[in-house]
Order: structure tokens, then C-alpha cells, then sequence
């Protein structure tokens, strides 16, 4: 899709004749191969072809060429695409109605001092971060260097707005050498920036399959008896280091998206195909974690008419119904366009409306019927993909920040849902998501940061001030972890949770007593 102009908020849809959708950038357009009908490109190439021609003889402004090249086709121009289609109205204002019910509680609030006695004074409370958990990945910004613009801002997004953040590192990063000395320094940075600045974390990951995860000694394995002993070793390891300090790990991570270059480059490692072997990880686990929550999660995305996803579903079900002690089902929340198909028309394995608030609500409605907890566990909002070479769908800037807020609202208002970390603060880096960053690579902060700032902090916040008389105060509010300012007394840090009592009794600290003739 071609960038969206300074100046408008358009921009071209599909070509009804060729399905591609770059017109703006028609010299560079390859021609269109393998498709039903003559091979030719459509007449939006040729027209816009014949203005940037005409264009170049007498200068037109950029809006009107786009312009006359549309109306000249009969191309309509599309709407702005937020995922909200007609079907996703009543979507949208169901969640926000839930929302509203669902996450928030009346509380009163019984300040006294020291004694036990009622106070009196101005106050103010506010929301420090909801019982939601709204997280983001810590690891690849703390691998940049230390004067890299989007390390430094990128860190400021994250202390900004994320209580929760993601830290850990692959087993062939943790375990260089067989048997030998394991490697925790990178992951003792992020955990001890974490406790620094106040974050919870979760762990990824500890069992993942894959060329980049695997240890780089896996041809050395000999038998899949000793994977057994290696995986209950690794898990031990993690266990032993972070146990502690980390109460949420992704314990095993895309047992079926791999499986091809699993089942082709390491067959002796018990196949993750076989829910028995991914139970079996979970029970070892159990054992060593027995107080932490275990997530296994899985990719891809979540519509009713994917495949991929159905195959998912039967797969967490199998895991289930063998009573693997699985706390959380992780779904990463990966959003890429397919092919050439416009994000606003769907993907071509997901189906139509692929990106559509109403399909992934659907979608997600079905996973909870497994009955366990969900959490989103790598979001990206609609993107490009950095491994995919040539044109790719995409979405405006300003699209991507629509987009994301509406989703967060959608993901926010499950009751089944109880958290979202985006995989990508900074664009690229970290993966493939070339539009998912908060970020530029450059530290500039995007739409998209302004957007979810404006949401978890204007929007989804709650704040009182006033009088507070006979020591009550009454206010409806977020669930989530607060602070009081009372005249006259230290700040104080109190919770209010969906499952604690929404009558609390908050004590109170005096500041101390100044010796003035002390201090002339």
C-alpha cells in the first residue's frame, strides 16, 4: 500500500484487475504473473503511468495526481481501515459497555493514622497500573547499544507504560557448551533492570525447538532418552536461577509451527507433535515451579476459518485432556499480511476479514471455551514482514495506531484475558514486525505510542481528589495498584484488586516532626 501522504488521509485500495495495491509507486510495479486471465497489468497502471508522464511535463501537486489517477480508473478510495468494520460496531461497543463493568469496582477507602484514628486533609489517588497486566519486551532493547537513540527511548516507553515486562533468553544462549558453565548475564541485566524499576516479569523461554533456541551441541544428543535428561536439566537450571524473582514462564513455545525443521534437523528430540511429550515437559516442570504459572503458546492467526488455528485448538485440547498442569494458554498475537492481499480484505490462509475486531473477537471467544486463562503473549499490530522480500501489504501509521487501540479494547474487555505483552517496542528489532514498534529505529516515538498513551493513560485511568471526610473516601475506579497523597502524611501505595474486599482500611504514616531550632 502506497505511504501515506502528509496531507490527506487517503490511500489507494487493491486493483479490482491485478490485486495489487502500489499504484503510487506504478514505475516500480513488477508485472502481475500466474493468475487467471490475460497476462496484463490493469488499467490503473497505465493511467497512472499516463499522469506521471503528464505530471512531469506540467508539475501537478502529489494529492491531485493520486487523485485523478483514482477517478480516471474508477478505483474508489478506501476508508480508513481500524479493524472496525460494519460487523464490528456492536463488537466495539460491547467491549467498551464490558470494560466498564468488568474492570472497574466502587471502593471506599477508611484512612487513619498510626493509632487507628480517621483522618482528615486534602487527597489526592491515582492509578499507578492496572491488575491487567499490560506488558512489553524488555530483552531486545537492552541488546542494543547503551547510546542508541532507540534504546534510550525505547526504555522510556517501557517505564512509562508497561508494569510487566518480558525477560529470558534461549537455552543456546544459556548453555553455550555441553555441561558446561551456563551463561545468565544477559538475562540478570534485564531481571535486575526489572526489580530496579519496578516491573514484574514473565519468562521466555525455556523448551523451544528451533535452529536459533536449540542448543548449538544438539547433533551431540544421542538418543532421545537423553533429551529427557537434558530438558528436566534445563528446566531445573531456570528454575534454580529465577524461581524466586519470575513467577510466569513460557514454557513451551510453537510445538507445531516448527515441526519441519524439528522433525528434519533434530529428530531425536521427543517430538512436540505428540501432545504426550509437551504434557510430560509440563508435569517435570511442575515440579520445579510448582508456584509459578506455566504458559504454553503457540502462533499464527486466529480466525474461525484458519486452518492452522483449528489445528492449534485440537492440539491445546489434547494437552488438556491429558491433565498436563498447564496454567495459562498463550496465544502470541502475531498480525502479518499475506501475500498481496490488502490487510482491509482479510489473508489469504485466515480467511476475509482476517483483521477484523468481530473475526479475531470470534476467534478468541472459541479458545476460551478450553477453560483456562489466555494470554496474549507477543502482540504486533498489522505489519511487514522483515524475512518477506518485495511489495507486501501494509498499513498507514496512523492505520496501525486505530488499529492497536481498538484491539487492546477488544483484548482488555475479555473476561478470559488476562494479559497482553507486545513483542515489538521498537520497529524490526526483535523479530520480524517491520511497522510494530512504539519506536523507530531511529528513537522517534510513532502514532502508535501517542495512541496506546493516550488509552492507558487518559482513557483507562482513575484519579480522585479532594476532602476526605470522617477518614472515607468513595470513588469508583480501575482495578489495579494505587497511591495516596494525604496532607500531612508519607504517600502511601495500596491495592485494590478484582478479588479483594472493595472496603479497605488504608493506614497512614506521618511525616516526621521538624526540629526548626535544629536547622537556623
Amino acid at each position: 500500500m502506497l505511504n501515506p501522504l502528509a496531507a490527506t488521509a487517503i490511500k489507494l485500495v487493491t486493483c479490482p484487475a491485478c490485486f495489487y495495491n502500489t499504484l503510487v509507486e506504478a514505475p516500480h510495479i513488477p508485472d502481475v504473473r500466474g493468475r487467471s486471465g490475460p497476462r496484463r497489468h490493469c488499467r490503473a497502471r497505465a493511467e497512472t503511468l499516463r499522469l506521471v508522464r503528464a505530471h512531469k511535463a506540467h508539475p501537478l501537486p502529489r494529492t491531485l495526481l493520486l487523485t485523478a489517477a483514482l477517478l480516471c480508473t474508477g478505483i474508489p478510495v478506501a476508508a480508513f481501515f481500524d479493524g472496525v468494520d460494519a460487523a464490528s460496531r456492536p463488537v466495539m461497543d460491547s467491549a467498551r459497555k464490558r470494560i466498564e463493568q468488568l474492570r472497574k469496582g466502587d471502593f471506599t477507602i477508611k484512612f487513619v493514622d498510626a493509632g487507628g484514628r480517621p483522618v482528615s486533609g486534602y487527597a489526592t489517588i491515582r492509578l499507578l497500573h492496572h491488575e491487567f497486566a499490560f506488558g512489553a519486551n524488555l530483552c531486545p532493547v537492552t541488546r542494543l547499544p547503551a547510546n542508541h537513540p532507540a534504546r534510550r527511548t525505547a526504555l522510556q516507553v517501557i517505564e512509562e507504560l508497561f508494569p510487566l515486562v518480558r525477560v529470558g533468553s534461549f537455552w543456546s544462549v544459556d548453555e553455550p557448551q555441553k555441561g558446561g558453565a551456563l551463561h545468565w548475564n544477559t538475562t540478570d541485566r534485564d531481571v535486575d533492570w526489572a526489580l530496579s524499576h519496578g516491573k514484574t516479569m514473565r519468562y521466555h523461554c525455556v523448551i523451544y525447538n528451533m535452529s536459533y533456541a536449540v542448543p548449538k551441541w544438539f547433533r551431540r544428543v544421542r538418543s532421545t532418552a537423553e533429551w529427557w535428561r537434558l530438558i528436566e536439566k534445563r528446566i531445573k537450571d531456570v528454575a534454580g536461577r529465577y524461581g524466586r524473582t519470575i513467577h510466569e514462564y513460557d514454557l513451551v513455545n510453537e510445538m507445531l509451527m516448527n515441526l519441519k525443521w524439528a522433525d528434519r534437523n533434530n529428530p531425536l528430540f521427543p517430538t512436540l507433535a505428540d501432545p504426550r511429550n509437551t504434557a510430560r515437559i509440563f508435569r517435570i516442570a511442575d515440579k520445579y515451579l510448582p508456584d509459578a504459572k506455566l504458559v504454553m503458546l503457540e502462533t499464527h492467526l486466529c480466525t474461525l476459518q484458519n486452518p492452522y488455528y483449528h489445528r492449534l485448538y485440537d492440539y491445546y485440547r489434547a494437552v488438556l485432556d491429558l491433565g498436563a498442569p498447564v496454567d495459562v494458554l498463550g496465544f502470541q498475537g502475531h498480525f502479518y499480511g499475506g501475500g498481496r492481499m490488502p490487510i482491509e480484505r482479510g489473508h489469504p490462509q485466515a480467511g476475509p476479514g482476517a483483521f477484523t475486531m468481530k473475526v479475531i473477537s470470534d476467534c478468541l471467544d472459541h479458545l476460551a471455551t478450553l477453560g483456562k486463562p489466555i494470554h496474549i503473549t507477543e502482540y504486533n499490530p498489522p505489519s511487514r514482514m522483515k524475512k518477506r522480500k518485495g511489495p507486501q501489504p501494509r498499513l498507514t501509521d496512523a492505520e496501525i495506531a486505530a488499529w492497536s487501540v481498538n484491539y487492546y479494547t477488544l483484548v482488555f474487555s475479555k473476561p478470559y484475558i488476562h494479559q497482553i505483552t507486545r513483542w515489538f517496542v521498537i520497529d524490526g528489532h526483535g523479530g520480524n514486525a517491520l511497522d510494530g514498534g512504539l519506536v523507530t529505529i531511529n528513537g522517534v516515538r510513532k502514532p502508535n505510542y501517542f495512541a496506546l498513551k493516550k488509552l492507558l493513560k487518559e482513557t483507562w485511568t482513575t484519579s480522585w481528589s479532594g476532602e476526605i471526610a470522617g477518614g472515607h473516601v468513595a470513588f469508583r475506579g480501575f482495578f489495579g495498584t494505587y497511591q495516596a497523597n494525604v496532607r500531612g502524611y508519607e504517600p502511601v501505595i495500596f491495592r485494590l484488586h478484582s478479588g479483594d474486599p472493595r472496603n479497605i482500611t488504608v493506614r497512614l504514616r506521618q511525616y516526621p516532626a521538624v526540629n526548626i531550632a535544629a536547622h537556623p
